[in-house]
């Protein structure tokens, strides 16, 4: 009997060799929701939980290669970015991405995690990329995933923190006409770790108790990963973000120890996969 064909998926990221986060935790989360993995990897980074030690860019054109690569051979669902690092990177993907979702695969998702500084304060995308990040890919997407501090930086201006959050996710749809899931964390509320999606249209609230005391490495990763192996398992949106916000907090709660500190549980036993 011919076995049913898992649905693919494709990070496009860095690669994080202390494995919490980048192209190791998305991979990892995308084989814990029964997707197919798939990864081209534009910068190897020397990290732990600990801090980033080094950067070294991939090539623009064999991140090409790595791309065609996957896309050329596998009917991929849906794609998502991590770490980009600079505008030769950002101007490739969004070149490559842009043909093949405008002329072959209209029907692709695409997921913008836009990352820009790790959690241990390093820089993980230059300066000079943020214009290329702005005017070229997020333009793309069907969603992308700022948190606070990354928000601050895609609309160009402090957010004013006391308004209400939603009026930040509306703010920033405004300046790109693209769905934002705008990630509050424990920022507003101290017990609660809330996240508003705005899709153009509805405003939506997710929200899970905040796990005290435990600061994981590589949570807007994996959170933007499970959104993708959703969305190429056929969820709508709302569903997508709602069961990843899912096994993002029991990936959090069902943490465990490695070396110095807890790495995020990217099999956690849930009950809805």
């Amino acid at each position: 009997m011919a076995q049913k064909m898992k649905p693919i998926t494709l990070t496009i990221a860095g690669s994080d060799s202390g494995g919490g986060a980048g192209i190791q935790a998305d991979l990892k989360t995308f084989t814990a929701l029964d997707t197919f993995g798939t990864s081209a990897i534009t910068c190897l980074t020397s990290q732990n939980p600990s801090g980033v030690t080094g950067i070294l860019e991939v090539d623009a054109d064999f991140l090409e290669k790595q791309i065609l690569a996957v896309l050329d051979y596998f009917p991929v669902k849906s794609v998502k970015t991590g770490m980009l690092f600079s505008t030769a990177i950002i101007e490739k993907t969004s070149s490559l991405l842009s043909k093949r979702k405008n002329i072959i695969d209209k029907n692709v998702s695409l997921v913008i995690d836009p990352v820009m500084v790790s959690t241990s304060g390093a820089k993980l995308l230059q300066e000079s990329a943020i214009d290329a990040l702005l005017t070229k890919l997020i333009p793309l997407a069907d969603l992308i995933t700022p948190n606070l501090d990354e928000a601050e930086i895609l609309t160009g201006k402090k957010i004013d923190r006391s308004l209400e959050m939603p009026d930040f996710a509306k703010e920033i749809f405004e300046k790109f006409k693209v769905p934002v899931l705008l990630k509050g964390g424990h920022l507003q509320n101290e017990e609660i770790a809330l996240d508003i999606l705005f899709d153009g249209k509805t405003v939506s609230k997710f929200e899970k108790p905040f796990v005290n005391g435990f600061y994981p490495h590589g949570t807007g990763c994996t959170y933007s990963a499970a959104i993708t192996s959703y969305l190429a398992r056929g969820e709508n949106l709302i569903g997508a973000v709602r069961y990843a916000k899912e096994y993002l907090h029991s990936a959090i709660e069902q943490a465990y120890a490695v070396g110095k500190d807890k790495t995020l549980n990217h099999t956690p036993l849930l009950q809805r996969y």
